[in-house]
């Protein structure tokens, strides 16, 4: 028998690879594996490595099942445990199976017998507890949904880790699903709602410097990306050019690497991308020329827009016109009501009204006119929340769940008139009747007007995170102000 066919691997980011490091994540894998009833299993030891994904040092444990069907039901029994898996994912490691036979071959280090009893070998025992390990179960009763967004800086994954661990910790049953609007956190909210994966390309980014970036795999071989990876203002450096000079150009090139990859239907995520060329700098990298008075080629940047007097289509990349462009946006401005547009001058609505299309269309102005130059090469704008949200489930999440607790980093009125994920998520603790709070770093409107609009919000708890503390800050919020909403309704049920 090879048992390193059928494996369940689990990745642990960590500073150091020592022993005491070991132990404490085969501690966490022991009790996966007892959790799900694993005996006469082996276990191996991978070896350490580097994580492109999260670009962090990582060690890989792998307990190694005797054959597909006992991976496949040890696999879904493990993601079914919520406390379990909520506290495997505060350490962000990747269950997975079948496919990590690249580490291999593995050094045996123990097994597991059918008498559910460690058994470690000689060179082995160093590296695993011996000790008995009590399976982490299932938790029971109160059902808790934690639908975050980003929060200062701060991932939704990371928010709802923490949130999810103290809630999992007092014996409420956890689901987390991070929501997103068309910005920043799209793909990752899309690849782990929809049960997708993730793959790596190469590209230009704001700055002109080639990074790795992300695209989301997501089922129906559809792919996802984010402008803002490749166009955003979070990564400035010395080298960042002025404003002037910006290009949307790695934009583009995020599209043609994703082609290249084989997928023809790609939703793109315009938020949060500062771009300010019109989106021509991506429609360059996609083939379209652009010429001046003279018939002279000009790369694209605000700096140059004036002198852009013809489009030429014809060395257009052919897959565009093969491919299904959704372009998400996280606010429904259009492209002549984007700031700057109606004072900058004839020269540049000259340059809109050479691309054609609809520059009223909503959405046109997202990405700071990337909406507007993809759609006139066939792209189709969507709102970004509304598609979000329903790929990920969040309405049978809502009505399956006894208190919903939102987050986002700001929440005001322009959240609500913008269709933000938080504010459509709160709206919607209404139509499904469940009680919710809202959980942000700043609130920027009145909290007794805010909760005699959404009369589904038990309260708004504003949690202070920094990227240092945020884990402390966001732990005492929950127990400080979450935890008594929770406890009250508990005791509505109980009435009831």
């Amino acid at each position: 028998m090879i048992w390193h066919y059928f494996p369940i691997g689990m990745r642990f980011p960590v500073v150091d690879f020592s022993d005491e490091t070991r132990r404490a994540c085969w501690k966490i894998a022991l009790s996966a594996a007892f959790a799900s009833d694993a005996s006469k299993t082996g276990l191996y030891e991978a070896c350490e490595t580097y994580d492109p994904i999260s670009q962090s040092p990582v060690y890989i444990c792998i307990i190694c099942y005797g054959g597909i069907k006992q991976s496949r039901a040890a696999g879904e029994t493990l993601h079914s445990l919520d406390a379990l898996m909520t506290r495997l994912c505060l350490l962000k490691p990747l269950v997975q199976a079948n496919d990590l036979e690249s580490f291999g071959p593995y050094p045996i280090l123990a097994e597991i017998d059918s008498q559910g009893t460690i058994r470690p070998n000689e060179n082995g025992a160093a590296f695993i507890p011996t000790e008995a390990t009590v399976p982490m179960r299932q938790s029971e009763g109160f059902r808790i949904l934690i639908a975050p967004d980003s929060m200062n800086g701060i991932g939704a994954e990371q928010v709802s880790r923490v949130i999810g661990t103290a809630a999992a910790d007092h014996r409420f049953r956890v689901r987390r699903l991070s929501i997103a609007s068309g910005g920043k956190g799209t793909v990752r909210a899309l690849v782990a709602g929809c049960g997708g994966r993730y793959e790596t390309v190469a590209c230009e980014d704001g700055n002109g410097e080639r990074k790795q970036m992300l695209v989301g795999i997501l089922p129906g071989f559809e792919a996802v990306i984010e402008a803002a990876d490749a166009a955003g203002d979070s990564h400035e450096t010395e080298q960042t050019p002025p404003n002037e000079k910006r290009s949307s150009f790695g934009v583009g090139m995020l599209i043609r690497k994703t082609m290249d990859l084989g997928y023809r239907k790609i939703r793109i995520a315009l938020g949060d991308a500062a771009s300010t060329d019109l989106g021509l700098g991506a429609l360059s990298a996609l083939g379209v020329r652009f010429t001046d008075s003279e018939g002279n080629s000009v790369t694209p940047c605000p700096e140059t827009l004036p002198m852009i007097k013809h489009v030429d289509r014809t060395e257009l990349d052919p897959r565009v016109a093969l491919t299904e462009l959704t372009l998400l946006y996280d606010t429904d401005v259009s492209l002549i009501d984007a700031e700057g547009i109606g004072d900058c001058g004839s020269d540049r609505n000259l340059t809109v009204s050479l691309l054609g299309g609809d520059p009223a269309a909503p959405g046109s102005g997202a990405g700071g006119g990337l909406g507007f130059a993809l759609a006139s090469v066939g792209g189709k704008l969507h709102a970004g929340t509304e598609m979000i949200l329903d790929r990920i489930g969040i309405g049978p999440a809502i009505r399956e769940a006894d208190f919903v607790i939102v987050g986002d980093d700001c929440f005001n009125a322009h959240s609500i008139r913008s269709g933000r994920a938080s504010a459509a998520v709160t709206e919607r603790l209404s139509d499904a009747d469940r009680p919710g709070c809202l959980f942000v770093h700043a609130l920027g409107t009145d909290p007794d007007k805010l909760l005699k609009d959404f009369p589904k919000l038990k309260g708004v708890v504003t949690c202070d995170a920094d990227e240092e503390s945020y884990d402390v800050s966001i732990l005492r919020a929950f127990d400080r102000s979450i935890l008594p909403m929770i406890g009250k309704d508990i005791a509505n049920l109980i009435e009831l």
